[in-house]
């Protein structure tokens, strides 16, 4: 697997039009302007949330060229696609199948490859986003702007399991960060250091990239499975400087009943993020003392994971493991903080010292 530090080669993609093909939707045209934005979807067999994720971008209103990409991970059923695409026939949008079915993280990076837009953003078949998501967008990408490599926002959650919690059964954890909200900071950015304790992105939803540097990254390595994202943002960080969030919720993720809900899934996030984060710690990307918090942080992010998918009838965290999860994760905030804090003071110290006779 690639270092963690380094940004490894950029796959060729002088070879694209063997490993896609571009499927005809009747009356569906691509733009000719060039796009300043392409919202790419991944997709495979799931068409009825394919069409709700489609609605969901066209009910946007953007003040420049966007790019609608769809890539199809089913190499057969372009009957089935053609007709899924029917009610969007008078759209702006570029369906492309690949000829093979080349995984999950694959496609993703396949629509990075085939995107055509100054930025990227990956919106997955069964996520939503919302019309806050354009007017982030138009002001951050807008004429007078100067956007950085990448940004980000906040996602909710749509939660359409039919054994979810009911409303009154919100765990007592969940409880205590809407009780913190208020006090969120408007951007936070996101160094290494800070990924190393928790991953709070919900895959690729609203993140927009430089789609240049998001092309040269080499894309998602399926090796990481179930985690490649994780491993994605951290090896992104440490090659363009921290991820901006910004507090505004621009999109909703869907919890169904799928893979990730499986015990095995669910053990490999835990597993894989400790690997990802030992390698942060070997390739000294983070304090060497940070690999002293592995077994803790372990054991936070297995009991999080539980509570975050637990089902009707299954008992949430206590008030008292609540208060310690919420305790810890300020802690491992304010290190994460820290370090990024003196990263910066350092690199401000050797650019002076750089520039001085």
């Amino acid at each position: 697997m690639t270092s963690l530090s380094q940004i490894p080669t950029a796959p060729d993609t002088t070879d694209l039009a063997t490993l896609t093909r571009r499927v005809d939707i009747d009356a569906c045209t691509a733009g000719n302007e060039h796009p300043r934005l392409t919202i790419a979807i991944p997709t495979f067999r799931r068409f009825d949330l394919l069409q709700e994720a489609l609605a969901s971008v066209f009910r946007l209103r953007f003040n420049f060229p966007v790019e609608v990409l769809v890539v199809d991970n089913d190499p057969e059923n372009d009957e089935l696609a053609v007709e899924a695409m029917r009610p969007f026939a008078s759209q702006s949008m570029t369906y492309f199948k690949n000829r093979v079915n080349v995984g999950m993280f694959p496609n993703w990076t396949r629509c990075l490859e085939l995107a055509r837009g100054d930025y990227v953003t990956i919106l997955h078949d069964d996520d939503l986003l919302e019309p806050a998501f354009a007017e982030e967008i138009n002001r951050w990408l807008g004429p007078c702007a100067r956007p950085g490599a990448a940004m980000a926002w906040r996602h909710g959650v749509l939660d359409e399991r039919a054994e979810r919690p009911a409303a009154n059964e919100q765990s007592p954890l969940h409880r205590l960060q809407a009780l913190l909200e208020p006090i969120r900071r408007e951007v936070k950015r996101k160094s290494v250091a800070q990924l190393f304790f928790a991953n709070p992105f919900a895959a690729t939803l609203g993140i927009v990239l430089d789609r240049y540097k998001a092309q040269a990254m080499g894309g998602f390595d399926p090796a990481w499975y179930p985690i490649a994202d994780y491993e994605f943002w951290c090896r992104w960080a440490a090659a363009h400087g921290p991820i901006p969030i910004a507090k505004r919720q621009v999109g909703l993720y869907r919890m169904r009943q799928n893979e990730s809900m499986l015990p095995e899934t669910r053990r490999a996030f835990v597993t894989k993020s400790r690997e990802l984060r030992e390698r942060l710690v070997a390739e000294r990307l983070v304090p060497a003392f940070f690999g002293r918090l592995l077994d803790r942080l372990e054991q936070h992010q297995h009991a999080a994971i539980e509570d975050d998918w637990r089902v009707a009838g299954q008992a949430p965290l206590s008030r008292w493991a609540s208060a310690r999860m919420i305790s810890w994760r300020g802690l491992t905030a304010l290190l994460g903080w820290a370090w990024a804090h003196q990263a910066r003071r350092n690199r401000a110290h050797n650019r002076k010292a750089s520039l001085s006779p």
